[in-house]
């Protein structure tokens, strides 16, 4: 007998339509969404606790390290900014006291050719009196003993022609006398 009841129950099953909207089929419906829902939510939680937040805590890390990085670039630059701007002013001071000391320089080399222009005008001009009062005193000894020679010349010449009638000493200071006025004249008349 129960043989035939599963025979039987098989049997209106077999009969009985299977469609998609039939309550079995719906409640298999229900049940794999549920199942379908609670299987969304542990693996949303499993990959939220397990993966999410790994992958969020290193890309928090990364965002930070990118941020110090840009902070640490734009301290750099001002840095950077602010050595060039010191280099400029630096450049700028070296030229202006490079001018400054080449001005000097100029100036300094300008006094010095003009201290070693009137030293040598200076050093000429008594070189040039040296030589005018060596001059000067070279023509008076030369005249000297020119005078000396002329008045010993007429002297000989007087005492030969004139004889011993007339003293030497007299002859002496006669020619002497005239010698000196012709030697005079003509040194007026040379100069």
């Amino acid at each position: 007998m129960n043989l035939d009841v599963i025979r039987i129950m098989l049997a209106a099953e077999e009969n009985a339509e299977s469609s998609l909207f039939s309550p079995d089929q719906f409640a298999g419906y229900a049940v794999t969404a549920v199942f379908t829902i609670i299987n969304v939510f542990i693996a949303y939680l499993i990959i939220k606790r397990f993966l999410f937040k790994p992958i969020l805590n290193m890309m928090k890390k990364r965002q930070e390290a990118l941020n110090s990085e840009l902070d640490a670039a734009a301290k750099s630059k001002e840095e950077a900014d602010k050595v060039v701007a010191e280099s400029k002013e630096t450049i700028d001071e070296a030229r202006r006291q490079a001018a400054v000391i080449l001005e000097e320089a100029r100036e300094n080399a300008s006094k010095q050719s003009d201290l070693i222009i009137n030293a040598a005008i200076e050093e000429s001009n008594e070189i040039t009196s040296r030589a005018e009062e060596d001059i000067v005193r070279m023509k008076k000894v030369a005249l000297e003993e020119i005078k000396d020679d002329i008045t010993d010349l007429a002297v000989q010449i007087a005492q030969k022609v004139i004889g011993d009638s007339v003293s030497e000493h007299q002859l002496r200071e006669r020619a002497a006398k005239h010698t000196e006025e012709i030697v005079n004249a003509e040194v007026k008349a040379s100069e």
